[in-house]
């Protein structure tokens, strides 16, 4: 097949990064510049805007050809932009291929630069290229002499640096030819999972954009009334609920310790019973004023095409895992409704009418002086801003606690799997949450209610938290989630706990109190250890989730140890090859770990400031013998070596190396295999007739015609498992209808 690289550079006055490129390229003023491309590793060829499409280009295309760019999903665009204003062919999207997609996929940087760097390519990216794009790809201010309007840079103006602006071009295209050549590409199911991600780009999300407008106006009103709250509860000092620096500092003044009005500490401070009222009154204004759903509406009003669809949400294997990721609108990201309800929500259609009044007064009325505030209610609505197109619903269906099905499945922990089929058979019997809650407390089941204090404060936290080899902080990260108080479970965990889990616990406690670690200097003594005794009782409940920790640990590190040998653990087979670790899942898929390297390891005990050693535990070798020397270390003896290897850090998206451990093993198994569960679902909805609009986690969101199908067939059609899924439970619980919600 003949295959094409090609890139373009492209003008218009819509900004990229806050509209995105379908309202970019809608714009009057929107323009392909320039085009580069190679066709079967050929010379780089040149195309200007003025000219025909070029003669070999245009039969490659048209003859089906392979067309490879860097992030694809914008030469796309490019292409449907030719095709309209300047009659070249409009590719299928089947013939794309995105080489930035083949990088992610082997959790090398999807950065064009930083990939080339990585991957030590003589051809790199040309760093210049910032300046230029500036110079020809955004509007120029007028001149004095002009008058209002969008001008441009025009090459004429600038023939030298327009030669380099080609030349930019040109580069990329040798450097993305380069890449391409040394990347493993992407199999032919995960292209077509590639492709699909697109077509669900295209065809866009719909937002009640009269709605949205409406509703923000209604928050410049109620953020007004805010700040005349704040200025009251403090006395005038803080005039303004956004002056953050202000209220901090009042706050101090009131002899509360207040280091920042981040949410966490702000939240953390609010469950303080013996809060002074005046702070209690000035701290919840400040979490109602900075609720999101401003700044979401905004995005997607930014980001809506003229028919009131936001596209191009989606970026493919945006996580390690393969899990799709949103983009500008973060739709992973919406805020659930308050728990205040309960089971009353207010009726969507009257609430909606009610935004579009933009009455505060109406919604106090409506609701309540305390449920009726504006911001809180646009927040808990925010999802219902998404509506399905006239004659159409939206059918959602999101899988049922798949993590912890696929976590049980892989690691084989037999109990539960039994447990989870009785549930599906039977959802009146006790769930999850309680089994756990019962086991873990040492409680007949029977007395562990749906609404017994253990199970959102003990079973439903170490359920969600503790999968992956998580400790106490782990337990307080879900906890806090769901609004468990610790200290005030603490002494009912504490009075059910046997003597030797408590004497563990205390044990524990001990030896990390003495250097602030593990949360000892965060919490009090008795929700530490009663996190410590919750933590205790999930692994022995879940001894073969525990085990497949360490079993997948030992996979890898004689898989690292024995290049070319195949090991296993945890029904996943790992190899090195190529110089990656290769983590082979049921699905078949393969995850990738850039480089993967043994690092030795020592039992060592830390001296505590009162002059004991503290328990071993196992250190890196380098660090432990340098701790030694300076006296602060004692070397007990070797231990296993540790595996470490390259990736991209979720949070900084850079390049680096980091510790395979056992938790975080299971956890990139588990979601992997999640995700191509979920990816299975999709392919099958397509193919019954239900278009995918949208995936969030684990739920898939289609629109369909007043008519068509029904929830019970979606949901039956999505759960067919694949023949290598064979005996894990999945289930799914849906909805239709005009607006979307999380129920």
């Amino acid at each position: 097949m003949t295959h094409v690289e090609i890139d373009f550079e492209t003008r218009s006055d819509v900004d990229l990064k806050t509209c995105g490129v379908h309202v970019y390229f809608e714009s009057r003023h929107a323009r392909v510049l320039i085009g580069s491309y190679s066709i079967d590793d050929g010379p780089v060829q040149r195309w200007r805007y003025g000219e025909p499409c070029p003669a070999d280009l245009r039969a490659a295309v048209e003859a089906g050809a392979q067309i490879s760019a860097h992030n694809a999903g914008f030469e796309i665009q490019c292409f449907a932009w030719l095709a309209q204003n300047a009659g070249w062919p409009q590719p299928r999207l089947e013939q794309f291929r995105c080489t930035a997609a083949t990088a992610a996929a082997m959790s090398l940087p999807r950065s064009l630069g930083e990939l080339s760097e990585a991957l030590g390519l003589a051809d790199q990216k040309d760093k210049e290229g910032q300046r230029l794009i500036r110079l020809f790809s955004i509007p120029r201010r007028a001149r004095k002499d002009e008058p209002p309007g969008v001008y441009w840079n025009e090459p004429e103006d600038y023939p030298e640096d327009f030669g380099k602006f080609q030349d930019y071009c040109d580069q990329d295209v040798r450097t993305e030819a380069a890449a391409d050549r040394r990347m493993v590409p992407l199999s032919s199911v995960e292209q077509s999972v590639w492709t699909l991600t697109e077509r669900i780009n295209l065809r866009g999300i719909r937002i009640d954009r009269k709605s949205a407008r409406a509703a923000l106006r209604l928050a410049d009103k109620a953020k007004a009334a805010l700040d005349r709250e704040m200025r009251l509860a403090t006395g005038g000092y803080v005039t303004a609920c956004s002056q953050v620096s202000k209220l901090v500092a009042w706050v101090q003044t009131q002899g509360v310790d207040l280091g920042s009005a981040a949410k966490a500490e702000v939240t953390d401070l609010l469950e303080n019973d013996n809060l002074p009222a005046n702070v209690r009154k000035a701290l919840e204004l400040r979490q109602e004023a900075a609720k999101t759903s401003v700044s979401k509406l905004n995005a997607m009003l930014k980001r809506a095409n003229a028919d009131g669809r936001v596209r191009g949400g989606f970026i493919y294997h945006q996580a390690g895992t393969g899990r799709t990721q949103s983009v500008g609108v973060n739709w992973n990201n919406l805020p659930r409704p308050r728990m205040i309800y309960d089971d009353e929500k207010p009726r969507t259609d009257v609430l909606f009418e009610a935004f579009r009044r933009e009455d505060p007064d109406l919604l106090a009325f409506l609701y309540g002086d305390d449920l009726g505030r504006p911001l809180h209610l646009v927040s808990d609505a925010i999802r219902g801003f998404i509506w399905a197109a006239p004659g159409h619903d939206l059918l959602q269906a999101d899988y049922s606690n798949i993590e912890g099905n696929v976590l049980a499945w892989l690691a084989d922990e037999r109990w539960k799997l039994g447990a989870i089929r009785e549930l599906i058979a039977d959802p009146s019997l006790p769930d999850m949450y309680r089994r756990t809650a019962a086991s873990i407390l040492g409680l007949p089941i029977e007395e562990v209610t749906k609404k017994h204090w253990a199970r959102q404060a003990v079973g439903k936290p170490a359920e969600l938290g503790l999968g992956f080899g998580g400790g106490v902080m782990a337990f307080v990260t879900f906890a806090r989630g769901y609004g468990v108080k610790l200290d005030g479970i603490a002494a009912g965990v504490w009075e059910q706990a046997d003597e030797e889990r408590r004497g563990k616990a205390v044990k524990s406690w001990e030896s990390y109190v003495m250097r602030g670690l593990y949360g000892t200097a965060e919490l009090s003594r008795e929700a530490w250890l009663a996190c410590e005794i919750i933590k205790l009782g999930w692994r022995a409940q879940n001894s073969s989730i525990a085990r497949s920790w360490k079993d997948l640990e030992a996979a890898v590190r004689e898989a690292v140890a024995e290049p070319g040998r195949i090991t296993s653990a945890a029904k996943v087979d790992y190899i090195v090859r190529k110089g990656f670790l290769w983590a082979r899942l049921p699905s078949g898929r393969c995850l990738a770990y850039g480089a993967p390297r043994l690092k030795a390891q020592v039992w060592a005990r830390v001296r505590l400031p009162n002059g004991e050693w503290a328990d071993a535990e196992v250190m890196d070798r380098d660090a432990a013998e340098t701790a030694e020397r300076r006296g602060t270390v004692r070397i007990d003896g070797p231990t296993s070596d540790k595996v470490t290897a390259l990736g991209v850090d979720s949070k900084t998206k850079k390049w680096r190396r980091y510790g395979l451990y056992g938790g975080l093993l299971a956890e990139n198994n588990t979601q992997a295999t999640a995700r191509d569960l979920l990816v299975n679902g999709m392919f099958k909805a397509e193919e019954a007739g239900y278009p995918i609009i949208a995936t969030v986690y684990d739920e898939i969101i289609t629109e369909i015609p007043h008519g068509f199908g029904s929830v019970e067939e979606f949901e039956r059609i999505i759960c067919e498992l694949p023949s290598w899924a064979a005996g894990l439970p999945l289930t799914a619980g849906g909805w239709r209808g005009k607006r979307y919600r999380k129920d």
